[in-house]
C-alpha cells in the first residue's frame, strides 16, 4: 500500500471512529440506570487502524469493552444482518465477530473483550486492557509464528483472509 493510500485510509477511519463515538456516547444516558454500568469507564475508540478495507481497534463503553471492525467506507444498516455471526482471520487465529449498527454508522463487526466492567476500576484500567487485548489479536501463537519462520517468505505473505472484508494489511498504525 503506498503512503498516500494509507493517509487516506486513516483519513476515512477517523471520520468513521467520530460517527460510531458519537452513537455509543448517545446511548450512555439511557444506559447509566442498568447494573452493568461503570460510571468510572467513558466512551472511547482505542488503537484502531486501518486493516484491509476496515478499521480495527477496540471500543470502550461503561456497559462493554469490544474489538470492533467498522468498514472504512459505510456498509448500509441492514435491521437482517445485525446479531449474524462473521468469522474473521486475526494473527491470533480465527475470531467470532457479531453484526451491529445503527443508521448513522452502518453496519460494524463486533468481538466481546468484557462484559459488564463491574471490575474495572477507572477509565485508565479498561484502556489498558484494551490495548492488552487488542495487542494479543494481532499476535500470532508461538507454535504458528516459529512453523511461519521456517517457511519460504512466499507462504508468509499474506496470513489473513477473512470474511466479509476482513482482511490484513502488512503495517498497522493506530488512529483512535
Amino acid at each position: 500500500m503506498n503512503p498516500f493510500e494509507d493517509d487516506a485510509a486513516i483519513a476515512k477511519l477517523e471520520r468513521r471512529l467520530g460517527t460510531l463515538v458519537a452513537h455509543f456516547k448517545a446511548l450512555a444516558p439511557g444506559m447509566s440506570d442498568l447494573p452493568l454500568y461503570n460510571d468510572k469507564v467513558a466512551v472511547e475508540a482505542v488503537d484502531f487502524m486501518p486493516f484491509g478495507d476496515m478499521g480495527l481497534g477496540v471500543l470502550v463503553t461503561p456497559w462493554f469493552i469490544n474489538a470492533v471492525f467498522l468498514p472504512l467506507d459505510p456498509v448500509p444498516y441492514d435491521i437482517d444482518k445485525i446479531g449474524r455471526t462473521v468469522v474473521a482471520e486475526l494473527p491470533a487465529g480465527q475470531r467470532s465477530f457479531v453484526m451491529g449498527g445503527d443508521e448513522a454508522t452502518g453496519l460494524f463487526w463486533s468481538h466481546s473483550i468484557l462484559s459488564p466492567l463491574t471490575q474495572i476500576v477507572s477509565h485508565e484500567a479498561a484502556v489498558i486492557l484494551a490495548r492488552a487485548e487488542l495487542a494479543a489479536l494481532l499476535t500470532q501463537p508461538r507454535a504458528a509464528a516459529e512453523e511461519e519462520s521456517d517457511s519460504s517468505p512466499e507462504a508468509r505473505s499474506d496470513w489473513s483472509s477473512g470474511r466479509e472484508g476482513a482482511a490484513a494489511t502488512e503495517a498497522a498504525q493506530p488512529v483512535g
